[in-house]
């Protein structure tokens, strides 16, 4: 694919991650993702009442296969309906239930440590809790599906703050989902039915709307900022990804550029040659390039930017060039 060049900002397609499955290697449903400071990419995979393989993928960038863990229950280090997954600066892994209402804390290597949360309507219950992240303090963010709301705890599950209530007057919300913190430890929500992210203070204190200017977010399911401060939103409804720079002013549009298979599905096809003779009688692969649900973004400090979706079970890359040096990462 050609360069994305527009406002000052160029992005390039850089490679596809992972392939779908039931069962095996791959992902089913991978309605979110976390990457460590070593490219260890964690992918939690929501699985379906059909496909009950809620499980956490473990995998580099350059797609090798380290580990699974976790799987559908109620037990202890086990999932119903899982929604988002964080590591704080310590390696531990947060992992959000919508159904369980609960926080799980696994450490580094998928050992289940701890959980917390207790379901209900109160301040410091959780009611559906959809997105997680931290700012630079260790505090954890929230975003409760249900709960139209963002409340702000310790690790350890101490209550701090709360806000938000449904409506669509600036700072309420309803049915947010996902949420970052960006550098100077303001937070951003994915407000999803009122098509919209909205930008607080640490303690709650409305900033901001994205989605005012541009193309209309439908449905906005995730939100990241990079190094540079801009805003990207991913627009699960209508499979797209919005680019916004920090005032709010729109940049540009990614609709999905796969044009390359990943190392995972390549391998599938050289095992299951009928697979690839059935693909090869497809006349126009182009409409497989887009995105179809994206779900989950985040972005890394070499400038890279990762969507997950929701039903091609794949996780996409784009590099967005940068205007200055970037210290050597794994990433």
């Amino acid at each position: 694919m050609q360069a994305i060049s527009v406002g000052g900002r160029v992005y390039n397609y850089s490679q596809t991650l992972g392939r779908g499955s039931d069962g095996g290697i791959g992902f089913r449903n991978p309605v979110d993702f976390a990457i460590n400071p070593d490219g260890i990419i964690y992918v939690l995979s929501r699985g379906s009442d059909a496909n009950q393989v809620q499980r956490i993928t473990v995998l580099t960038t350059e797609e090798e296969f380290i580990s699974e863990f976790g799987g559908p229950g109620s037990d202890d280090g086990q999932f119903v309906w899982p929604t988002s997954i964080v590591i704080d600066n310590e390696g531990m892994i947060f992992v959000a239930d919508e159904w369980l209402n609960r926080i799980t804390i696994f450490d580094n290597l998928g050992n289940f440590h701890s959980k917390w949360g207790q379901p209900g309507h109160e301040i410091g219950q959780l009611n559906g809790p959809a997105g997680l992240a931290f700012d630079s303090k260790g505090y954890l963010y929230v975003s409760e599906n249900m709960g139209h709301r963002v409340q702000k705890f310790t690790k350890g599950g101490e209550h701090v703050k709360t806000w938000g209530r449904q409506g669509k007057l600036d700072g309420e919300l309803i049915r947010p989902w996902g949420i970052t913190v960006d550098f100077d430890d303001k937070v951003y929500v994915a407000d999803w039915y009122n098509n919209r992210v909205q930008k607080f203070d640490s303690d709650g204190r409305f900033i901001s709307i994205f989605g005012l200017q541009g193309p209309k977010l439908e449905l906005p399911s995730s939100v990241a900022v990079d190094s540079e401060g801009d805003v990207y939103v991913t627009s699960w409804w209508n499979c797209k990804v919005e680019i916004f720079r920090a005032d709010g002013s729109h940049i540009t549009t990614l609709s999905g550029n796969a044009d390359k298979l990943s190392k995972w599905a390549e391998e599938f096809l050289n095992q299951n040659p009928d697979y690839r003779k059935a693909r090869q009688l497809v006349k126009d692969l182009e409409p497989e390039w887009a995105f179809f649900r994206p779900i989950a973004i985040k972005t890394t400090y070499n400038g890279k930017i990762w969507i997950s979706e929701d039903e091609r079970w794949r996780i996409q890359v784009y590099q967005k060039e940068l205007d200055w040096d970037v210290p050597i990462l794994n990433l």
